[in-house]
C-alpha cells in the first residue's frame, strides 16, 4: 500500500476524548454569536446540543480524563438551561404555525394567532435574557474554562487509558444498546408519555456515543446511527405533542396570566389535531421499533452484538458489515 493511503493508528480512549471534547468546544463557540443576535433559531438548537454533546462526553470518558472543575460544570447547566427556554419556545412556536394555523379557521384561527403573538413575545424576552447571558462575564469564565480543557485537558489513570478508542466505545455503544431494548418502552403496545420521554433520553445518549465512535474510529454503525436518529426525534415530537395537549387541557403551570387566557376555553379543532398528529407519530415510532428490534436482537430479549467478523475489506474506502452467523446485526464504514 503506497504511503499516500495508509491509514492513521488507532486512538487510544485518550486521544479520542481530547478530539472529541475540543470539537464540542469548538463547535460550541462557533455558534455563539448568532445565538445572540437571536435571528436564526438553528444557532441556538446547535448551540444547545453542544453543551448536551460535551457534557455526554465528559461522562463517558470519566476514566481517562478529569471532568470540567465544579465550577465549570454548574455553568454549563446553566448555558444549558438559557438556551433551552428559547429553542423549547421555537420548537412549539414552529409546530402550531407551521403544523396546525393553516387548517384553522374562523374564531379559531384568530385564537391560535393571538396565542401564538403570546408564545413570540415570551420568545423574545428568553432571547434578550440569553443575550444578556451570553455578555456576561459568567459565560466568559465559562468560554475561558472550556478552552483551557480543550488545550490542555488533564488525564487520569484507571486503567483504561491505553485502551484504544474503538473497543471502549464499542463497549459503551453495546450497554446502551442493551438497556434501550430492555427499556419497556420497547416492549408495552402503548407506552405512556412518561416511558417514552425516558426512552427518548436513552435513545440521545446512545446516540451520542454512536457519533463519537464514527468521529474518532473512522468506522461507523450507519444503521444503528440512522435509526437511533430517526427515533430520537419521532419520540421528541411525541413529547412535544404531549406538552401541548398538556397544555390545552389547562394543565400549563408556567404560562403567563396572558397565556392562560388564551388556553384557556373551548377549541373546536386544534387538540383533536394534535391529538391525531400524536397518533400518528406513535405509530411511527412503533414501526421504527420494530426495525430497531429486528435489527438488534437476533437472539434474545435485549440486544447482544456479536465480535466483528469482517467479510469484505479493500484499499480505498468500502462498506463493511458486522455478520452474525444468521443475521447482519450492525454495519460499519471504513474512512480514509
Amino acid at each position: 500500500m503506497s504511503p499516500s493511503l495508509s491509514a492513521a493508528p488507532p486512538l487510544t480512549a485518550r486521544q479520542a476524548a481530547s478530539r472529541i471534547a475540543a470539537r464540542q468546544v469548538r463547535e460550541l463557540l462557533r455558534w455563539e454569536k448568532a445565538a445572540r443576535r437571536g435571528d436564526d433559531p438553528e444557532a441556538v438548537h446547535q448551540m444547545r446540543v453542544q453543551t448536551r454533546r460535551l457534557r455526554a462526553a465528559l461522562a463517558l470518558f470519566s476514566s481517562v480524563v478529569r471532568p470540567l472543575r465544579r465550577s465549570g460544570r454548574t455553568r454549563l447547566r446553566w448555558l444549558s438551561r438559557a438556551l433551552g427556554r428559547v429553542r423549547d419556545l421555537d420548537v412549539i412556536v414552529a409546530l402550531l404555525e407551521d403544523g396546525h394555523l393553516a387548517h384553522l379557521d374562523g374564531v379559531e384561527a384568530a385564537r391560535l394567532e393571538d396565542l401564538l403573538a403570546a408564545l413570540k413575545e415570551r420568545r423574545w424576552r428568553a432571547q434578550k435574557k440569553l443575550a444578556a447571558s451570553l455578555a456576561r462575564g459568567r459565560y466568559e469564565k465559562l468560554k475561558a474554562e472550556l478552552r483551557d480543557f480543550a488545550r490542555h485537558p488533564r488525564f487520569v489513570g484507571r486503567g483504561a487509558e491505553e485502551t484504544m478508542a474503538s473497543r471502549y466505545l464499542t463497549d459503551v455503544i453495546h450497554r446502551l444498546a442493551r438497556r434501550v431494548s430492555a427499556h419497556r418502552a420497547m416492549a408495552e403496545r402503548a407506552p405512556d408519555a412518561a416511558d417514552l420521554h425516558e426512552l427518548r433520553i436513552a435513545f440521545k445518549r446512545l446516540r451520542y456515543v454512536l457519533d463519537f465512535h464514527a468521529e474518532t474510529c473512522g468506522i461507523a454503525f450507519d444503521e444503528e446511527r440512522r435509526l437511533s436518529r430517526l427515533l430520537q426525534d419521532c419520540l421528541g415530537a411525541i413529547h412535544d405533542h404531549d406538552v401541548l395537549i398538556e397544555w390545552f387541557a389547562g394543565r400549563h403551570a408556567s404560562a403567563t396570566p396572558v397565556e392562560a387566557e388564551l388556553f384557556a376555553g373551548a377549541w373546536r379543532v386544534l387538540p383533536e389535531r394534535l391529538t391525531a398528529g400524536r397518533a400518528k407519530l406513535l405509530r411511527r415510532f412503533l414501526r421504527l421499533r420494530r426495525e430497531w428490534l429486528a435489527r438488534t436482537e437476533p437472539a434474545g430479549p435485549v440486544v447482544a452484538l456479536e465480535a466483528p467478523r469482517f467479510v469484505n475489506l479493500e484499499a480505498a474506502p468500502v462498506q463493511l458489515r458486522l455478520a452474525a452467523p444468521q443475521r447482519t446485526v450492525a454495519s460499519l464504514r471504513i474512512v480514509r
